[in-house]
């Protein structure tokens, strides 16, 4: 009789033992949640383990002492309510996005289990044994069915509830499993002698397992570590304890140059050659928390932190003569000191980890730092207010022609209008703000716009100059519809193409040369011109050249003024002078930017430039002033 009557049990045990092996398998993140959840597997199995028991007293009560037939029957009926509350407990810390119960909130929650053992420990039982089965009936059992009842609901309205930290499909296991917990406690209602609860129990850790710990969105299997999703579940968990917590960013600065020149394979066995070496020496559990950035959790003092990241430092510099060659910046992040919620570490994660002026290889945050993100977000602000309410004004810089003698032509430059407390703003400082954010394409139409407006109010500019410079960003050089816009913008304000050269950065290429050449193929057959700006800055000027046809080259003035003034150097000069002689072997016409003396204007009129630019003729001046330059040349 004991071996029929513990058929469904061995079934369940068979369940659990799979969800286990299956879990094992594969790294868990240390969440509220996840405890919880080994902490139901751990109460399933010990109500089985306690089902069985009580089985074979029943069914042995000649030898078995009384007193220990009522306990394994308590042990297993407190344990039946014990994996329903944990159910309960589960998925409200999956509804609360790892938040932790406060202590009233709590015992709240345990009433219901809290007055169950009451009934449990105090009241009676009774057993019913026949051919048909056996079980056991009574105040004891009762609250099996109550309890069950309460936290399967709770369960269920926190699943119907609209929370964005569940999607449809979890919403759905819940459901499940709560249908799985009242059908089976019905079942074992209505036919007792089936002993089906330990069968329902386990069905139900089933169908929250493979919805929330199955670790599949968790992990990232192209680096080996956990994911993105991870990381922002674990740092909300983090923010709901009182201990130190410092997070440790280890930045892969030349991922894009990896990926570019080797392939994104290459690019992927880098970030996890540099996940196993953080695995390996610190022991922490390590998420790709940005594309190209590896990020660790650490509770410990400022001085642990410091050592760590120095440690790590040494390690993963030791390791430079690897194939790939990875360069990294670390970034330590007093999260308790810095940062109030998730949101404002992510802000300032993603400030501190894409900056490019931090000299240092290890970089702590302070209060400069903070201060700098404090004031990109101002301009980050005054960006979105300034397109959409015009606030941005044009100033020209004309370029003067060594063989007409005369300007020739001019370069448009963006400025911000309002400012605010923040002063002068270069664009060197608010184009890659305005970049990221995505609001590079409507200011750079609104830069069109403005020049184009101007060409046609202005007949001085139509009539003395041949064309005007408009720089185009990389983004906006990449973009599949430029053709068209900027064809737009022309025809409306009633100029003809060829009045816009169109300048782009060499480094403007890097990973986007299909969408430029496509671009500049077909805005040159509607009359367009282009150069390419800041020649001699970037590391692959020489082969792009080759590759796309520029109607003009301008010389950065990185290459120009070190050969000239105190500290000029002959290196310098043979170098300018090389470069000079090397585009016009190709045919190319050069602009100089930077120009600023007499003596670097005849040099480079001498070597045959035809164009220069600089303040030795004039800084950038708004269109009134601008217009003066030239009724007076």
């Amino acid at each position: 009789m004991f071996g029929v009557n513990i058929r469904f049990q061995i079934a369940a045990l068979l369940i659990l033992a799979m969800i286990t092996a299956d879990y094992i398998k594969t790294p868990h993140l240390k969440l509220i949640s996840t405890r919880s959840f080994k902490i139901l597997v751990g109460l399933s199995a010990a109500n089985l383990c306690f089902d069985i028991s009580t089985v074979y007293t029943i069914t042995h009560m000649d030898i078995v002492p009384e007193w220990l037939n009522k306990l394994m029957h308590q042990m297993f009926i407190f344990s039946i309510i014990a994996v329903a509350f944990t159910y309960f407990i589960y998925v409200l810390m999956l509804s609360r996005n790892q938040k932790r119960l406060e202590k009233g909130q709590l015992i709240l929650c345990t009433l219901p289990l809290l007055t169950s053992l009451f009934f449990i420990i105090f009241g009676d039982i009774d057993y019913y044994v026949s051919d048909v089965g056996v079980y056991s009936y009574g105040m004891i059992v009762a609250p099996v069915y109550i309890c069950a009842l309460i936290y399967a609901l709770l369960a269920l309205i926190i699943s119907l509830i609209k929370n964005d930290d569940l999607n449809k499909a979890q919403r759905i296991s819940i459901q499940l499993g709560v249908c799985i917990l009242f059908a089976f406690t019905l079942i074992q209602l209505f036919f007792p002698t089936l002993l089906l609860s330990g069968i329902g129990l386990s069905l139900m850790v089933l169908s929250v397992y493979f919805s929330f710990e199955n670790q599949r969105e968790n992990f990232d299997t192209e680096v080996s570590c956990f994911s993105r999703v991870a990381f922002h579940r674990v740092m909300s968990e983090n923010y709901e304890t009182k201990k130190p917590m410092f997070l440790i960013n280890v930045t892969c600065t030349n991922y894009s140059e990896i990926n570019s020149i080797f392939g994104h394979d290459a690019g992927h066995k880098a970030l996890a050659y540099v996940a196993e070496k953080i695995k390996k020496e610190t022991r922490q559990s390590v998420f790709r928390s940005q594309t190209s950035t590896l990020s660790f959790f650490m509770s410990a003092s400022e001085a642990a932190a410091a050592d760590t990241a120095a440690y790590l430092d040494r390690c993963l510099w030791e390791d430079k003569s690897s194939q790939l060659k990875v360069n990294v910046r670390i970034s330590v992040m007093d999260l308790r000191k810095y940062a109030e919620n998730p949101d404002e570490a992510y802000g300032l994660m993603s400030f501190i980890t894409s900056e490019k002026t931090f000299s240092e290889n290890v970089v702590f945050l302070n209060e400069e730092i903070v201060g700098r993100k404090k004031r990109r977000d101002k301009i980050e602000q005054l960006l979105i207010e300034a397109t959409e309410s015009n606030g941005f004004e044009m100033y020209y810089q004309p370029i003067y022609s060594t063989r007409h003698g005369t300007y020739h032509s001019c370069e448009a430059l963006i400025r911000m209008k309002a400012t605010s407390e923040l002063g002068y703003i270069s664009p060197e400082e608010f184009i890659p703000i305005a970049e990221q954010k995505g609001l590079i394409f409507k200011i750079g139409d609104c830069v069109v716009e403005q020049v184009a407006d101007f060409a046609r109010r202005s007949r001085t500019v139509s009539e003395k100059l041949e064309y005007i410079e408009v720089n185009l960003s990389g983004l906006q050089a990449s973009s599949p519809d430029l053709d068209k816009r900027l064809e737009n913008i022309v025809r409306q304000h009633g100029i003809a193409p060829s009045f816009l050269n169109l300048e782009i950065t060499e480094t403007a290429v890097i990973g986007s040369e299909t969408n430029l050449k496509n671009n500049i193929t077909a805005l040159r057959q509607k009359g367009f011109s282009f150069s390419m700006d800041d020649f001699g800055t970037g590391y692959s000027n020489l082969a792009q050249i080759t590759k796309i046809h520029y109607d003009l080259v301008k010389i950065d003035k990185s290459l120009i003024w070190p050969a000239f003034g105190e500290n000029a150097s002959e290196k310098a000069e043979r170098l300018l002078s090389s470069v000079i002689n090397m585009l016009k072997a190709i045919d190319a016409k050069i602009v100089a930017e930077g120009v600023e003396t007499e003596e670097m204007a005849t040099y480079l009129a001498d070597k045959g430039v035809e164009y220069l630019q600089g303040y030795y003729f004039s800084k950038p001046v708004p269109e009134a002033a601008f217009v003066e330059i030239l009724e007076k040349a």
